[in-house]
């Protein structure tokens, strides 16, 4: 584990959640709160506009639940301003590939379900050369996790259900995966700008220049060691990121 000392402590920490047996990626939700939310600057009048019916939805019941997922997400951990600003800027952004490779960061940060599956399922599964994930997949792991995370015991199967579906779907509508029951998993598109906001994340939070290369977080994208060095040449020369 890296000491970040005093510096912020950006991420969840603690049990596991069954909190995302409800939503799924929420894209083109969280696009529309970030607008908005760069129009005003205000959590609150931003939840209203959605709620009062600025998100295509329906029932203003199912509106407000989704606000609810799109802020915890985004706002629980009292983001620096430059974060929300590059968010904004994803947001904005024609190409929907920024704002997925974002969210793929973010979520994941905030969830430490969805981190740890992302880290002791899907990366040690691609090492392997085996690509295609399904949900009794996600079921082995919630089985193999309870010794350490007691709190699964808790949930009903019904919800380990839903849990274990939405995680894989919200992976795949941040780009980790592709296809619809049986998913492959795929290294997504991430886009300089967004690898300029990792490292100003990860530098922010502690993390030194020798430790940044190896850090975890860049598995979010199933990125090794030596994809980092290409990346951070890449953006150091003004090169495009393969």
């Amino acid at each position: 584990m890296i000491d970040t000392g005093s510096s912020p402590q950006w991420r969840a920490v603690g049990p596991y959640l069954p909190t995302n047996s409800s939503k799924a990626g929420l894209v083109d939700e969280t696009r529309l709160f970030l607008q908005l939310f760069a129009e005003c600057r205000d959590a609150e009048t931003t939840r209203q506009e959605l709620v009062n019916g600025g998100l295509p939805q329906r029932s203003r019941e199912t509106r407000r639940t989704i606000v609810e997922f799109v802020q915890r997400r985004l706002l629980r951990w009292n983001p620096p301003p430059w974060v929300l600003d590059d968010l904004i800027a994803f947001a904005r952004d024609r190409n929907p590939d920024a704002l997925r490779a974002a969210l793929l960061v973010h979520v994941p940060r905030q969830d430490t379900l969805l981190y740890s599956l992302v880290q002791r399922v899907i990366v040690p599964r691609l090492y392997r050369s085996e690509r295609e994930i399904v949900r009794a997949d996600v079921q082995r792991f919630l089985d193999e996790e309870q010794a350490r995370h007691p709190e699964i015991t808790t949930w009903t199967h019904a919800t380990r259900q839903k849990l274990a579906s939405n995680l894989l779907t919200i992976l795949r509508d941040y780009g980790l995966l592709r296809g619809t029951a049986r998913k492959q998993i795929a290294e997504p598109i991430v886009p300089p700008e967004v690898v300029r906001h990792l490292v100003r994340l990860l530098r922010e939070e502690g993390v030194t220049p020798e430790e940044l290369i190896h850090h975890p977080d860049w598995q979010l994208w199933l990125w090794d060691a030596g994809r980092v060095r290409a990346a951070l040449q890449a953006l150091a020369t003004g090169e495009s990121i393969q």
